[in-house]
């Protein structure tokens, strides 16, 4: 018998899984908001918490992806929670969206939240089991109460090594791959000198 949320729904286990004696007996969690959902991440998938800087909107980005920018000099996709987890609404990128900047297959990404409303520390004994009717895409395992959500209402755990199948996360390296090429054509570097007359 596996603790609440401990298991995917194809029988793999979820981070919440298989508590031993050294296993801490409370999950920290980041709670946000998309779309009027009250949602978290465990804190420790969350590299940082980023103020939205001045992205490159692209003409061939996919459409969950809100734009690119550099950051220490990689290109990070920035990718609307809304649209992976087949929400309808979202600010979209205004001018104070926050961003959680994480790591997707060793490569920072950055999700673009409504809303940021800080961490919380959850008993593993008070997970309860992902809602069946609010998956999110698949990428809930667990909730949990917290006044984020409301009166009576859980947040939605999510695994964020679900957030992208395995195609998507084919296709986003690809775009980022392409992005590179063309922004590194555009670099100071990249320019030839021009030829000194004679």
């Amino acid at each position: 018998m596996f603790p609440a949320g401990s298991q995917h729904t194809d029988g793999r286990m979820s981070p919440l899984a298989t508590l031993s004696a050294s296993a801490p007996l409370v999950s920290r969690c980041v709670v946000f908001s998309v779309a009027g959902r009250a949602l978290a991440l465990p804190m420790d998938s969350v590299r940082r918490f980023l103020p939205l800087p001045k992205l490159d909107r692209l003409p061939t980005a996919p459409p969950p992806v809100e734009g690119v920018f550099r950051y220490h000099g990689e290109i990070v996709p920035v990718l609307r929670l809304s649209a992976l987890l087949d929400l309808d609404g979202g600010e979209g990128a205004g001018l104070y969206a926050p961003l959680m900047l994480v790591t997707w297959q060793g490569r920072p990404l950055a999700l673009l939240a409504d809303r940021i409303h800080g961490d919380v520390a959850v008993p593993v004994d008070a997970m309860l089991p992902a809602e069946a009717a609010l998956s999110f895409n698949g990428c809930a395992i667990a909730g949990f109460a917290d006044p984020a959500a409301g009166p009576g209402g859980t947040v939605a755990l999510l695994d964020p090594g679900r957030l992208l199948s395995a195609a998507e996360g084919r296709l986003l390296d690809a775009f980022r791959d392409a992005e590179e090429r063309r922004l590194n054509q555009w670099s100071v570097d990249a320019v030839p000198p021009e030829d000194s007359a004679p």
